[in-house]
């Protein structure tokens, strides 16, 4: 579901004639564009987890740990804390994606890890888990690429909301029927 009307918001013609849309339009796709950006931050905090976890698993092995699930959990909390290198806040106040987008974020998920849960990684071997870091690092990029986006369509609709209300053109009195 969520695929389908990214993949829309982020065409090159989605904004067309914007300047002559009327108001109730404009505001219906900054809310399209709020509600993506739940399901593309959800999939972007499912790809980083995995990443982390990953990265702790990959440490422990040149560490010389030997790899073990017990051990992998016992390290949670710190992997799934707030890192230095995990991002801070977003551009959107948002709710969690809707069923259908967690559906959609899921599946691009496990399509990166080729069918193999983030739990075994322990049983692993170092081809196999370097390949799916290797394709989730991928699906980050892409996943923040397409959030860079989907900001910059988001951004457009709310500047012609802004210069319709400076404009005269909208005014707040609309809001509050």
């Amino acid at each position: 579901m969520a695929n389908r009307h990214l993949d829309r918001v982020l065409r090159n013609d989605y904004l067309d004639g914007i300047d002559e849309w009327p108001i109730e339009e404009i505001r219906e796709r900054r809310a399209e564009c709020q509600r993506l950006e739940d399901a593309v931050s959800y999939l972007r905090r499912l790809v980083q987890t995995r990443i982390d976890i990953l990265g702790m698993e990959s440490r422990s092995r040149s560490d010389g740990l030997l790899p073990d699930l017990d051990s992998l959990i016992a390290q949670l909390p710190s992997i799934l804390g707030d890192g230095e290198n995990r991002p801070q806040g977003g551009r959107f106040l948002s709710a969690e994606p809707d069923d259908g987008q967690e559906l959609w974020a899921e599946a691009r998920v496990a399509e990166a890890c080729g069918g193999f849960d983030v739990e075994s990684a322990p049983e692993l071997h170092d081809d196999v888990l370097a390949v799916m870091a290797d394709n989730l690092a991928t699906l980050e990029r892409e996943v923040s690429a397409e959030r860079r986006r989907l900001h910059d369509v988001f951004d457009q609709l709310q500047a012609e909301l802004v210069r319709r209300y400076r404009s005269g053109a909208a005014s707040v009195d609309g809001l509050l029927r």
